[in-house]
C-alpha cells in the first residue's frame, strides 16, 4: 500500500499546514556524470542521515547510470531498502534516436529495464517523466494497471504535466477502479511560479502530492553567476542549451538581481532565501534537491529549514506581481 511508504505520497485535502515546511526528495540526475559513483554514494548515505528517505532518479539520468547507482545504494546495508522510497520514470528517454514515448509495450520494457539497472523487486513511485502526445493515455494507463497488478511499483506519478491532462488521467483511472497518479514533479522555483495560477487549486482538489524541482533554477539561485560571465565549466549550465535558455537570459538576471537586493537587506544568502521561500510556499509538499556535492545537500536541507519573515515574503510576492505585468487571467 502507498500509506505503508515512509514518505506520505499523497496531499491531505487541506493542504500542507503552514507552519510545516516541505518535506525534501534527494534528485539524482547528475550521479555518474557530474557527480561520482564515489561522491553519489556519499551524498546518498549523508541524505538518510539528515532523514531525506525518497530517493529520485529515471531511466534517462545518465543513461540508467543513475538509477544503478541510487539501487546499488540501496542494496548495500540491511533494511535500508524498506527505509527508502525510490522513484523512477520513463517516456524521456531516446531510442535509436527518437523519443522513447509512452506505448504500453514500451512502457513495460522500460519498467523491466529500470527494474534490472536497480537492482530491486519493485519500483516504488513509477513516474510518465513528459506527455507523450502520440500515445493515447487510455494505452499508458493500461501499461501501468499490469505493472501494479504484478506488483512491479507500488504507485505512479507524473511529471511535467498540465493539470488538465492530470484530471483526464484521474477520470480514466476511476472509471477503470485503478489506482489514481499519487505524486506530481513539477518546475517551480521563485522566478518561475506559473503552478500559482491554476496548478496547486487543482492538486489540492484531488489530493494529489505536489513535489517540486529546479529550487535554485539550476543553480542561477546559487549566487555563483553573474550577467555577463562566462558559463562555470561543471556547472549545470555547462553545454545545456536546455538550461541556458530557460535561466541564463537578461529577463531572468533582471530578477535573480532584484531578489538579491531583497536577500542582503535580510541579511541572508540568495540561496537561503530562495530555499526558505519554497520550503514555505503554500502548495508545496516537496522540494526535489540536485545537490553535486555533500555540502550542497547539506545547505539545502538547513536552507529549507529555516523559517522566512513574512515581511520578506511579503515583498518577494509582491516583485512577483511586478514580474507578471498588466496581463489579465482567463479564468477567475
Amino acid at each position: 500500500m502507498v500509506s505503508d511508504l515512509p514518505f506520505p505520497l499523497t496531499a491531505s485535502l487541506d493542504g500542507r499546514a503552514a507552519e510545516e515546511p516541505a518535506r525534501l526528495v534527494l534528485g539524482s540526475m547528475n550521479f555518474g556524470k557530474r557527480t561520482t559513483e564515489k561522491d553519489a554514494k556519499a551524498i546518498l548515505a549523508r541524505a538518510v542521515e539528515l532523514g531525506v528517505v525518497h530517493v529520485d532518479t529515471a531511466n534517462a539520468y545518465v543513461d540508467g547510470t543513475s538509477e544503478r547507482i541510487v539501487g546499488a545504494f540501496a542494496r548495500s546495508q540491511p533494511g535500508l531498502r524498506d527505509r527508502l522510497v525510490v522513484a523512477t520514470k520513463v517516456g524521456f528517454g531516446r531510442i535509436a534516436g527518437k523519443p522513447e514515448g509512452l506505448s504500453k509495450k514500451r512502457v513495460l520494457e522500460a519498467c523491466d529495464e529500470s527494474l534490472g539497472r536497480l537492482g530491486l523487486d519493485v519500483i516504488d513511485v513509477y513516474y510518465l517523466h513528459a506527455p507523450d502526445r502520440a500515445t493515447p493515455i487510455e494505452e499508458t494507463l493500461d501499461a501501468l494497471a499490469e505493472l501494479l497488478d504484478k506488483k512491479k511499483i507500488r504507485a505512479w506519478g507524473v511529471s511535467n504535466y498540465a493539470a488538465w491532462q492530470v484530471l483526464e488521467m484521474i477520470e480514466l483511472a476511476d472509471k477503470r477502479s485503478m489506482p489514481r497518479p499519487a505524486i506530481a514533479q513539477q518546475l517551480y522555483n521563485v522566478l518561475i511560479r506559473q503552478l500559482d495560477v491554476e496548478w496547486f487549486s487543482f492538486a489540492k482538489r484531488y489530493g494529489l502530492h505536489t513535489t517540486v524541482y529546479n529550487p535554485l533554477a539550476g543553480g542561477l539561485l546559487s549566487g555563483k553567476h553573474t550577467r555577463g560571465a562566462d558559463v562555470p565549466k561543471g556547472s549545470r549550465f555547462d553545454k545545456n542549451r536546455l538550461y541556458l535558455g530557460r535561466y541564463f537570459t537578461d529577463a531572468m538576471f533582471d530578477r535573480v538581481e532584484q531578489l538579491t537586493g531583497i536577500a542582503r537587506e535580510a541579511d541572508i544568502r540568495l540561496l537561503e532565501l530562495a530555499y526558505a521561500w519554497l520550503a514555505s510556499a503554500p502548495g508545496v509538499d516537496s522540494i526535489l534537491l540536485g545537490p553535486a556535492t555533500v555540502e550542497q545537500l547539506e545547505q539545502g536541507v538547513a536552507a529549507c529549514a529555516k523559517p522566512l519573515a513574512p515581511e520578506v515574503r511579503a515583498r518577494i510576492d509582491a516583485l512577483h506581481r511586478t514580474w507578471l505585468g498588466t496581463d489579465t487571467y482567463y479564468a477567475r
